[in-house]
């Protein structure tokens, strides 16, 4: 027995022009999450420096009095 059900449509260019603004939007989310990674790094690095200075400036002060 033959079915006369009709394949399913193929999808049409109108979903995929819905899908554009999502690309997007991911696209830029993903370059700003990589400015706030780099961001975070540089203000982790800045963090590092200074507390190491900060020691250095103490073990100073100890041995020279």
């Amino acid at each position: 027995m033959q079915s006369n059900a009709k394949p399913p449509p193929e999808p049409s260019f109108g979903v995929n022009r819905g899908r554009g603004p999502v690309a997007r939007h991911l696209r830029k989310w993903l370059v700003s999450r990589e400015q706030s990674v780099h961001t975070s790094f540089m203000c982790g690095v800045a963090y590092r420096l200074g507390d190491f200075a900060t020691g250095l400036v103490i073990a100073w002060l100890i041995a020279r009095y």
